[in-house]
């Protein structure tokens, strides 16, 4: 008896050829999107739904400062300033004549004196019956400021908001690849509209990831576009770009870029005054000064700021978190005359823009009305579909790791093959463009994409060579 070699016998079969990008592309940068993002993106959910409720926190914390006695006589807010700057050996930054949360009905509130010295801000709450300093802090080391600063930084300076705005760009083509390979060949509602939660295993985790990171999808996108003025490096490119347009201005309302690149006041924040040495200006004026900044019925924190130019011309302006609501007067003690008005509605359009997104960021563009909760609950939502989309995809891929035995390789998380190894469909010329097109929008957008773009790319080209290929 001949054994005839059966394989010889059968004819290879030929594949048609797939045009890049195939759904093996999208995989690995999806994958590779997850690999940069997700646990930084996990970090910047959770302080960021932190920092939404920093009102309800910062309220909690000073709970004790918002239910002092009352008492028929206070004492001036210049002798008041005149105790905190006692106490700490500092000058006047500010004053606080309207504070957030607002004092409840029956009990009296400290005032806030916010001293300059030694170049740290301190925050002093002193007794308005008797101008005693209860408590001074550093401004900085209250909750919500240091969860700003890991949100916005890491806790790294400027190489961690560098950090954080590769992440964000990388987080857009999670969502792009993601919404992508979504949708399905042929249209259902189950597993796409909403997950089957009758289905257990894998099928369950994909359903959780996809849907959920379909219906959060313009959130997320949202969140991160209006994150990107607070950014060092895309903030001097945005600073760079607006002046290319003739759209920039003399400051702007909000942190971002490197400070000593910028034409406002050395190494401060525009909005952050520095403190005035008290012999050049009389401080009995700011009494009168607050009589006039309470009548203005603005919403808090409302801060008197000295002058500091050696006139009588006092700063008053509000800085609440609903940043269209911001407004500032320079008004003229002695002559009791508004002399100049600074107004959200008569910023340029595309301060009020960034203005209205970073408040809705924040969660706080309609606090001032009954329906506050909404920009919040929905911000809340997008940093909470995150962290379970971040965490699902977590398991999705750790639940994958068993087959890469059958790719011939024992590492721990290789990125998903390239055409060749397994069989992937054909995509749509509409998905080619989407995800060619956000590629190269998003390198001109944000130049740190496109540099670690191009990083990715060599090594992806590098691990595909060298080491799938064996």
């Amino acid at each position: 008896m001949i054994l005839k070699d059966e394989a010889t016998s059968v004819p290879a079969k030929r594949t048609k050829p797939v045009r890049w990008p195939d759904y093996a592309t999208l995989w690995r940068w999806h994958f590779y999107a997850g690999v940069l993002s997700i646990p930084i993106v996990l970090v910047l959910s959770i302080t960021g739904t932190i920092y939404l409720f920093r009102p309800q926190i910062d309220a909690w914390q000073e709970r004790a400062f918002d239910r002092l006695e009352t008492s028929p006589d206070s004492m001036r807010y210049a002798e008041q300033v005149r105790a905190a700057e006692a106490a700490t050996g500092g000058w006047l930054a500010c004053l606080e004549v309207e504070s957030e949360p607002q004092t409840k009905v029956g009990f009296s509130s400290a005032t806030r004196v916010i001293i300059e010295a030694n170049g740290k801000r301190l925050r002093c709450y002193v007794d308005p019956a008797n101008a005693r300093v209860l408590q001074k802090i550093h401004d900085d080391d209250r909750l919500t400021r240091f969860v700003r600063k890991i949100h916005g930084s890491l806790l790294l300076g400027p190489r961690g908001s560098y950090l954080v705005e590769i992440v964000a760009s990388w987080t857009v083509v999670l969502v792009v690849t993601g919404l992508l390979l979504w949708v399905p060949p042929r249209w259902r509602w189950a597993g796409v509209m909403f997950p089957r939660l009758n289905r257990r295993g894998k099928t369950l985790w994909k359903d959780l990831h996809s849907v959920t990171g379909f219906w959060a999808s313009s959130l997320i996108l949202f969140l991160v576009f209006t994150g990107l003025p607070w950014s060092t490096f895309w903030g001097d490119y945005f600073k760079s770009a607006r002046r290319w347009t003739g759209t920039s201005v003399a400051k702007q309302d909000w942190d971002g870029g490197h400070k000593q690149h910028s034409k406002e006041a050395k190494g401060k924040s525009p909005w952050r005054s520095a403190g005035v040495d008290p012999s050049t200006y009389d401080i009995n004026q700011i009494d009168h000064v607050a009589v006039f900044a309470k009548s203005l019925d603005w919403l808090p924190p409302v801060e008197i700021a000295p002058p500091s130019d050696g006139t009588s011309v006092w700063t008053i302006r509000s800085m609440t978190a609903n940043r269209p609501h911001r407004q500032t007067f320079r008004y003229d003690a002695e002559r009791a005359k508004v002399v100049h008005r600074e107004l959200f509605t008569e910023k340029h359009w595309v301060d009020q823009l960034v203005g209205n997104g970073i408040a809705l960021h924040e969660g706080q563009r309609f606090v001032d009305s009954r329906w506050g909760w909404v920009n919040q609950a929905a911000a809340l939502l997008a940093t909470g579909s995150l962290v379970c989309i971040s965490l699902t995809g977590i398991v999705l891929w750790l639940r994958r790791r068993p087959s890469t035995e059958a790719l011939g390789g024992s590492r721990w998380m290789p990125p998903p093959p390239k055409r060749g190894v397994e069989t992937f469909q054909e995509v749509s010329p509409a998905r080619k463009a989407v995800f060619i097109g956000c590629c190269l929008g998003l390198s001109l957008l944000l130049p740190l994409f496109g540099a670690t773009l191009l990083v990715i790319l060599f090594g992806d080209w590098v691990y595909a060579t060298l080491v799938a290929s064996r």
